[in-house]
């Protein structure tokens, strides 16, 4: 026989249902209405978790709403269906196509004790600001500790970044998607056993970067009720140049030229355009960028200075120093975080040379790389000591591949390259306000799925690249023995700073703040 239990919390008014001999669970969000879950486990000691995934929070923006504000999702009758995440927002790569659907303001929230109040940990997804999603991101590491996890998605690409610094598409609206989610989980997370009070929100590359954004933004500062308690960067800052575009207004020209747009009716056009002619046009125009000019000068998936939204009035390094004092962060990167960049670069310039006959020849390629990034040069003399320091002068002449692109990785920190530095830079200005509060890390371990990389973008072996420690905080990969011992750490650390401020695992020394 089956039969449902239901059980009502007195003292917050929240109802939940399981339904016995059924792997669902029903829950009524107090102010928007019933939801079905589904319930599965976690991986190493079989914690049962609820699943309730693809909720919106925000309407389709969709018409008149494309480009716009994020518009809150209203109450509704019925019980809606959460036993599958939603779908992706609209995007065209490799491995995952939606040119369709746009209908993808959604959250997932996975808990294991619906009647408890515990710390939320609300996780932003990574992709450069135009790939990505939640789906991906999964609680069976997590969940083994006692804390709520969030995943969000949000407008990317055009539909997210696009601006034209007007009313029309002001740009930056993926951003407001980010900051609607927090407020939705400020208003219903204790439906789901979370303590809006002890938020942290971690993201990993581009999720850093909203990371950041969410850190630094006056949308976000000084709420009489913050949205969040706790920060966790991962390889990503508004600091890094191309998460900030350089001018938006001529890249969004580029893009409406490839759309076939005319100059007088752009946001018109761009309204109506369809949502794969969109992405493709966005596409040509970010490869002729990074090939003619680098990646800060790629429009429509990066953050805009200036605009309607007030996301940023001025540049985020001029609010570095003014984060809420409250707030308790973590940061750092992996021991070899630019090298994806470099996949980037080659994958787009094919008139790199291909072979490097003097050491003004290494000079002006490494410049080039420099400048492709957003970096600013060095002094002549310091670079030259730096590369002649980390670059065997054979391995560019032979183009040993291997050598070079782990000597390349090997001198990051000391010649400024895109990603350390930046994360490295916002920890040091937050500690210099908040003393005590900032833990940076460097994430070094080499596992069994390392070589690979998480894009398979590297044909060698060795280095610890972007992304790699992800496969430490959620299921994206199979495991030996000595990757379970590294994730069952991550999971303790990570999940000890949500829940008290401070990172700690077992067998691990004491982990001091900066400052």
């Amino acid at each position: 026989m089956k039969f449902k239990i239901c059980s009502l919390l007195i003292a917050t008014g929240v109802v939940f249902c399981i339904d016995q001999n059924s792997e669902t669970s029903t829950v009524n969000i107090e102010g928007l209405g019933l939801v079905r879950g589904s319930i599965s486990h976690t991986a190493w000691s079989k914690r049962k978790v609820f699943k309730f995934q693809g909720l919106h929070y925000g309407v389709a923006p969709v018409e008149n709403l494309r480009f716009q504000p994020t518009v809150k999702v209203a109450p509704w009758d019925g019980v809606r269906n959460a036993t599958e995440p939603g779908v992706r927002c609209p995007q065209i790569t490799k491995g995952y196509v939606n040119v369709d659907d746009e209908d993808c303001l959604t959250l997932s929230v996975f808990t294991n004790e619906l009647q408890a109040s515990r710390p939320v940990m609300v996780f932003i997804h990574g992709g450069w600001f135009y790939t990505g999603g939640a789906d991906e991101f999964q609680p069976d590491y997590l969940l083994e500790s006692d804390i709520v996890l969030v995943t969000v998605q949000y407008r990317l690409g055009p539909l997210g970044f696009l601006s034209t610094m007007s009313d029309a598409i002001p740009g930056n609206v993926g951003m407001l998607d980010v900051i609607t989610a927090l407020e939705w989980v400020q208003q219903h997370i204790a439906s789901f056993g979370g303590n809006s009070s002890m938020v942290t929100i971690f993201g990993q590359s581009a999720g850093a970067s909203s990371v950041s954004a969410m850190l630094h933004s006056p949308l976000v500062q000084n709420r009489e009720v913050p949205l969040f308690r706790r920060a966790i960067l991962q390889s990503g800052s508004l600091l890094v140049p191309r998460h900030v575009a350089d001018d938006p207004v001529e890249g969004a020209k580029d893009i409406a030229k490839r759309l076939g747009c005319g100059e007088s009716e752009i946001e018109m056009c761009f309204r109506a355009a369809p949502t794969n002619k969109l992405l493709e046009a966005f596409l040509e125009h970010r490869a002729e960028t990074i090939r003619s000019q680098g990646f800060p000068s790629v429009a429509a998936a990066n953050l805009v200075i200036g605009g309607p939204t007030g996301l940023f009035p001025h540049h985020p390094k001029y609010y570095m120093r003014n984060v809420n004092k409250k707030v308790q962060v973590m940061a750092g990167t992996v021991s070899d975080d630019g090298l994806y960049l470099l996949y980037e670069i080659n994958r787009f310039q094919s008139d790199l040379p291909k072979s490097l006959n003097s050491t003004g020849q290494v000079l002006d390629y490494m410049r080039t790389l420099y400048e492709k990034f957003g970096q600013s040069r060095l002094d002549g003399v310091l670079e030259s000591y730096a590369l002649s320091r980390h670059f065997n002068y054979r391995d560019f002449v032979d183009m040993q591949w291997k050598n070079l692109v782990t000597s390349f990785a090997d001198a990051s920190a000391i010649i400024d390259l895109p990603n350390i530095w930046p994360v490295v830079t916002e920890a040091r200005e937050i500690s210099h306000m908040n003393p005590g509060n900032v833990y940076l890390y460097s994430f070094d371990f080499s596992g069994s799925q390392t070589p690979e990389s998480s894009h398979d973008m590297f044909p060698y072996e060795g280095p610890v690249n972007h992304t790699d420690e992800l496969n430490y905080l959620f299921p994206l990969k199979k495991m030996n023995s000595d990757d379970v011992k590294m994730a069952k750490t991550m999971v303790q650390l990570w999940t000890s700073f949500a829940s008290e401020g401070v990172p700690r695992a077992k067998d691990v020394p004491t982990w001091h703040p900066m400052g």
